[in-house]
């Protein structure tokens, strides 16, 4: 059975939208640290629990992030820095693990009334992010969540992208069979 606030709950979950132009406004450390709780009861394989957090507010930090290959970051108030235990033999489920983390953290940002979005770090970006934030090298470095109230008026001012819908239900489901 479908109640009000269940629908509420789907339609805040398909509102997701990636975000990629901030304002200056910073956020509140509280409301940081409830995004990354919510990220610390995300599941993994086996509750391995193979990610960690480096929280990035240092504005020369988020550039570097934002010249290496994460673009977003320059501009937004706090990236999320997802690190793995960097572990070959577990290099799948370690993947998967980060994509079930970022999930998580998007929708903790959206629940704050915050934008969002995810970003890799690009050919040496991870090396170099590694070193200026001290990171230990069996560390996996590459994908950055970048928060930020948003800008609205610079979101507005972006070109439309004509792949921006979604295709059909039935191109995306298939029920029994292919």
């Amino acid at each position: 059975m479908t109640t009000d606030t269940s629908n509420d709950k789907v339609r805040f979950l398909r509102s997701l939208r990636a975000v990629r132009e901030y304002t200056p406004e910073p956020i509140d450390e509280d409301v940081i640290k409830d995004i990354v709780e919510v990220g610390r009861w995300a599941g993994s394989s086996s509750n391995s629990q193979p990610t960690e957090v480096v929280v990035v507010r240092d504005r020369a930090a988020l550039e570097l992030m934002g010249a290496n290959g994460a673009a977003p970051a320059a501009k937004c108030a706090v990236a999320l820095l997802i690190l793995t235990a960097g572990n070959a033999d577990r290099r799948e489920s370690e993947a998967f693990d980060n994509g079930r983390l970022v999930e998580r953290l998007l929708l903790a940002a959206k629940a704050h009334g915050l934008g969002a979005n995810i970003a890799t770090l690009k050919n040496d970006g991870p090396e170099i992010v590694r070193k200026a934030l001290g990171i230990p090298a069996e560390k996996k470095v590459w994908t950055v969540v970048t928060m930020g109230h948003i800008d609205r008026e610079a979101h507005k001012a972006r070109p439309a992208n004509p792949n921006a819908g979604r295709k059909d239900a039935s191109s995306f489901v298939h029920w029994e069979k292919y």
